[in-house]
């Protein structure tokens, strides 16, 4: 779970020259409470008397001012993390579960991209997928 206090969500908005909300604090504070990847209706549990589609138009604002990060992979609904650090995923085929795997050395892939291609790199996405423990442990039942 993310640690995050309300000082630094309002700072967080304020850079990138949003007006300070109630509801956007919120959201940005349930999902780092949540910690994991939470969804839109999962950050609705938490907030239900906050309306879904308020809840989908501050999580599309965030993703496109790069606060928050969408992965659409995984059991097909989007989900969300605050955007901290570039890193990698490893995502469950079965349940759709994501975790997080940093991996500095797989940043070598862009560099190695870069020379064979010429291309000037500025990001990358791999998903690596397989089963979740848990699943791993229902299937053997």
């Amino acid at each position: 779970m993310l640690r995050v206090e309300d000082e630094q969500l309002v700072s967080l908005l304020k850079k990138r020259g949003l007006r300070i909300t109630a509801q956007r604090v919120l959201i940005l504070k349930t999902i780092a409470s949540l910690g994991g990847h939470p969804s839109a209706e999962d950050i609705h549990r938490e907030l239900p008397y906050m309306s879904l589609p308020t809840i989908y138009s501050n999580l599309k604002l965030f993703v496109k001012l790069g606060i928050l990060k969408e992965l659409s992979h995984g059991d097909a609904k989007s989900k969300y993390e605050l955007f901290t650090s570039q890193h990698y995923h490893v995502i469950c085929k079965s349940c759709g579960k994501i975790a997080d795997l940093d991996y500095p050395h797989l940043k070598e892939v862009e560099h190695a991209a870069a020379q064979l291609t010429n291309f000037k790199v500025n990001s990358h996405f791999l998903g690596i997928y397989g089963i979740c423990t848990t699943c791993q442990e229902q299937q053997q039942r």
